[in-house]
């Protein structure tokens, strides 16, 4: 009974959790490619924090491969960090690529990525817009832009 009990209790916090949104965070969807890229959606933060954390996901279209710098572009610079997701095992059932030094490093067509844009502003942010920017970094081109909307109520983003 008491494992039952232990059980739906943590059942129950871990939906509450999931339920409540910090206005402060978003996920973003998008795919890398040598056209551009594509971001499934913009991602809509509410202006006035002092701090955002953007989790972005991705695929790499073919036939893209190589390196990508990630940058926050736009508007007055914002203080920001970018880390990689990286799994506590790595069972080695598919390539990976790896984030180091500000670049996700050794993409090739199919991957899978996930990274963590915390932006840290000096003062709270104003309405506007900013990119997080993934750039190729052997012909600095953009390979993906991600739109950043900061204004309305926040943390929101369009489901598909």
């Amino acid at each position: 009974m008491k494992k039952t009990l232990v059980f739906i209790l943590a059942a129950v916090l871990s939906v509450a959790a999931a339920w409540y949104r910090h206005g402060d965070s978003a996920h973003a969807m998008g795919m890398i490619s040598i056209k551009g890229g594509r971001a499934l959606h913009p991602v809509h933060l509410p202006a006035g924090k002092d701090r955002y954390t953007l989790v972005i996901t991705g695929t790499i279209l073919p036939p893209y491969q190589g390196d990508a710098r990630v940058t926050v572009d736009g508007g007055e610079p914002v203080p920001f960090i970018v880390r990689g997701s990286d799994p506590i095992i790595d069972l080695a059932l598919r390539h990976r690529p790896y984030f180091e030094d500000g670049i996700l490093t050794g993409l090739q067509p199919r991957d899978r990525f996930t990274i963590w844009v915390v932006m840290d502003p000096d003062e709270p942010m104003s309405a506007g817009k900013r990119d997080v920017t993934f750039t190729d970094t052997a012909s600095g081109r953009p390979v993906l832009k991600i739109p950043v909307i900061f204004g309305g109520t926040g943390g929101e983003h369009h489901e598909h």
